[in-house]
């Protein structure tokens, strides 16, 4: 005789789907703003996707970095960075090709990235004071004479079609801006759920030790976490460019933060180990809703803004650790410790 399926208790599945008290809370911004804004989300909701699409994006990599248990807070700087090198190029005619900047983007961030991870795990250098100064160091590049000087790209240095692909392009009614964020999410998440590599960042950021025993690579796990986040900051940084048609040493900059609270939002722990890309896509479609919907509101006050997201990143944090808690406590039980 079979028995029933014991239901999980409510905190059992929050501690598996983190993402859902999120998900709960963006249903209830969106119908509290369309019923202040009435029509607001028939009007606004493709605005809000390519907004949000450049933050996504970053995110994807930020995620890879978070779940190993470093950080990276110079994306925003490689963004920038790549961005100025292939505008300087196309704006001297020797890069016309669409494709070669994104290839050249995502090189350069790459790189960068690589030898963030390098410096951080051979040379045993924590990851903020190793991205901090590569930020520093990569935007003071920028405005040096044999790049933009103390200039800045502007549209007219950029090729029509250049400017046009990702945002007046579209497909099945989105713009390919949005189209290349759906493209890295999907290809992030299926390489950190299906392949052997993209486990091995959970099995780092959980447990550095036991995954060594088990063979893991560490070293080369953070350095290739650090580069996947450079390398889709660089990509960011051609995403920019199309989606403004400028760039100079300051863009983008403090929006790290952002990037940074999209995944906390979604549920990655800061401390590793855990990290859903569902939870990331809400995490960055909320930073990119309120950024629409105060204005929409009434609320010229950029301080309301970022209020508003500081109240929500403290209770995503909070509600991380209560669960996190719970889980271990769990772990113990079962262990009979």
């Amino acid at each position: 005789m079979q028995t029933k399926k014991e239901r999980k208790p409510i905190y059992s599945i929050l501690i598996e789907h983190r993402e859902i008290p999120l998900l709960a809370v963006l249903a209830l911004l969106l119908i509290a703003v369309s019923i202040r804004v009435p029509g607001y989300l028939g009007k606004s909701w493709l605005n809000v996707l390519k907004n949000g699409s450049i933050n996504m994006v970053m995110c994807c990599g930020m995620l890879c970095v978070l779940l190993i248990g470093s950080i990276d807070i110079s994306i925003t700087a490689i963004l920038a960075f790549a961005g100025a090198v292939a505008g300087k190029l196309m704006g001297a005619g020797i890069l016309q090709s669409t494709v070669l900047m994104f290839l050249l983007g995502i090189a350069i961030g790459a790189v960068i990235g690589a030898v963030n991870g390098v410096l951080m795990s051979y040379g045993r250098v924590i990851s903020l004071i190793v991205t901090l100064s590569t930020s520093y160091i990569v935007r003071a590049l920028i405005p040096m004479n044999w790049l933009l000087g103390m200039n800045k790209i502007n549209p007219t240095q950029l090729t029509q079609g250049f400017k046009d692909s990702l945002i007046n392009h579209s497909f099945l009614g989105l713009p390919f801006l949005v189209w290349l964020a759906v493209l890295v999410v999907v290809v992030t998440g299926v390489f950190l759920k299906y392949t052997r590599t993209g486990r091995n960042l959970y099995a780092v950021g959980s447990n550095a030790e036991a995954a060594q025993m088990r063979g893991v690579p560490i070293n080369r796990i953070r350095v290739l976490a650090h580069t996947i986040c450079g390398a889709t900051a660089g990509l960011a940084g051609i995403m920019w460019l199309a989606f403004y048609a400028a760039i100079e040493k300051g863009s983008a900059l403090g929006d790290e933060m952002f990037t940074i609270a999209a995944c906390v939002l979604g549920g990655v722990a800061v401390t590793g180990g855990y990290g859903k890309i569902t939870g990331v896509v809400i995490g960055a479609l909320m930073i990119a809703f309120i950024d629409s919907a105060i204005p929409q509101m009434g609320i010229g006050n950029s301080m309301i803004t970022e209020f508003i997201k500081g109240i929500l990143l403290l209770v995503a944090i909070l509600l991380n650790v209560i669960l996190q808690r719970i889980a271990e406590k769990q772990d113990l039980a079962r262990r009979n410790i």
